[in-house]
C-alpha cells in the first residue's frame, strides 16, 4: 500500500502562542463626571449651607436688627475598603499549548511575556466594570462581593428625604414599566420635575441605563422624530429633544428600574488615593513558587443636595 498512514493522528489545529483574546469590557462613564474627594480613610463629612436672609423696609437709619439664617448640616460619605488577591502556580502552563510561552528552564518567577499585558488588561477592565455597576448599585445587604462594600447613589437617593419622585400624576400618569411607547412621557416627566433653580444649570444631567437609552431611541425613530437624533459625544451623551438637559446613559444603571436627574457637582465620589483602583501589585514568592496579585483601594459615593435630585422609579 503506497502513500503516508496518518490515521492514528489527530488533526492538527495550529496554536497561536503570541495572541491571547480577552472580552470586552465597557467603559466606565459615571466616576469620570463625579467630584472626586480624595484622603478619606474610611468616611468624610459633606457640609450644606443653606442661608436665608429676610428683606425689609428700606429707607431709614438705626440700630442693626438682624433677620435671616444660615443653617449647616452635613451628610456623610463612608468609603468600602476592598482588597481583591490571586495565586499562580506557573507551572500549571506546562501541560498545555501554553509551555509555548513559557521561558527555557524550570524557574518562573514572572507571568510569562505573553500572557502578563493580557492579564492585566483583564484585571483592570473588570474592576472599571464593578466599579461602575456598585457606584450605583452597591447596596451593604446585598450577597454580590463587588456590590457590598457601599451603598450605591440609588440606594442613597430613594433613602433620602428632599428628592422629587416624577412618576407622579403631577407630571405623568404613573407607570408601572418603562417601554418603547412611553419613554418619551417618562423623561419628559423628569424634565419637567427639575426645579426651575437648576434646570439651567450646564452639570445638570438626566442619568439612564443603557437600555432604556435604546428604548428612547427606538421611540424618537417611531415617531418619526429623526430630526431629534442624538449625535453622541464623547461619553455617549445626548440632549432630551427640545430641552437644553444632557441625557447620559450609563451601565451602572442597567436593568435598574431607575432613573436620576440631577448635577453633577451633586454626586461625590470618596477615595483615600486617585488611581489607585487601577495599581496592580504583582510579586513572586519563592516560599509558595507561586506568582501574586494584590489589588487594594477605597471607594465611596455620596450626594449633598438632595432637593435638587429628580428620580424616576417605577
Amino acid at each position: 500500500m503506497a502513500g503516508f498512514q496518518v490515521g492514528s493522528l489527530s488533526n492538527y489545529t495550529k496554536t497561536n502562542e503570541q495572541m491571547l483574546l480577552i472580552k470586552s469590557y465597557f467603559e466606565p462613564k459615571t466616576a469620570s463626571v463625579m467630584q472626586k474627594l480624595t484622603g478619606v480613610k474610611s468616611s468624610i463629612q459633606l457640609p450644606q449651607l443653606d442661608n436665608s436672609l429676610f428683606w425689609k423696609n428700606g429707607g431709614t437709619c438705626g440700630l442693626l436688627t438682624a433677620s435671616g439664617d444660615t443653617t449647616i448640616s452635613a451628610r456623610v460619605l463612608t468609603v468600602g475598603k476592598v482588597k481583591a488577591e490571586q495565586a499562580f502556580c506557573i507551572a500549571d502552563l506546562e501541560a498545555k499549548y501554553t509551555q509555548l510561552l513559557l521561558a527555557p528552564g524550570s524557574q518562573y518567577e514572572s507571568m510569562p511575556g505573553g500572557i502578563d499585558e493580557a492579564f492585566m488588561n483583564t484585571v483592570i477592565g473588570d474592576v472599571q466594570e464593578k466599579i461602575e455597576y456598585a457606584i450605583w448599585q452597591g447596596d451593604t445587604a446585598k450577597w454580590q462581593d463587588y456590590l457590598n462594600k457601599f451603598d450605591g447613589l440609588v440606594k442613597i437617593i430613594n433613602a433620602a428625604s428632599g428628592p422629587v419622585q416624577a412618576n407622579a400624576a403631577a407630571y405623568i400618569t404613573p407607570v408601572t414599566a418603562v417601554n418603547a411607547s412611553n419613554v418619551i412621557s417618562v423623561l419628559q416627566a423628569v424634565y419637567s420635575a427639575i426645579d426651575v433653580e437648576v434646570v439651567n444649570k450646564p452639570d445638570f444631567k438626566i442619568f439612564i441605563g443603557e437600555d432604556i437609552s435604546r428604548l428612547y431611541l427606538t421611540a424618537l425613530t417611531n415617531a418619526n422624530l429623526f430630526h431629534f437624533m442624538p449625535s453622541a459625544d464623547s461619553l455617549g451623551e445626548y440632549f432630551l429633544h427640545g430641552t437644553n438637559i444632557k441625557i447620559m446613559p450609563v451601565p451602572g444603571l442597567n436593568g435598574q428600574k431607575f432613573i436620576a436627574g440631577m448635577r453633577t457637582a451633586n454626586m461625590f465620589l470618596g477615595v483615600d488615593l486617585e488611581g489607585e483602583d487601577e495599581e496592580v501589585k504583582s510579586w513572586y514568592s519563592e516560599d509558595y513558587d507561586q506568582v501574586f496579585i494584590r489589588l487594594k483601594f477605597k471607594l465611596g459615593v455620596q450626594i449633598s443636595q438632595a432637593q435638587e435630585i429628580v428620580k424616576f422609579t417605577w
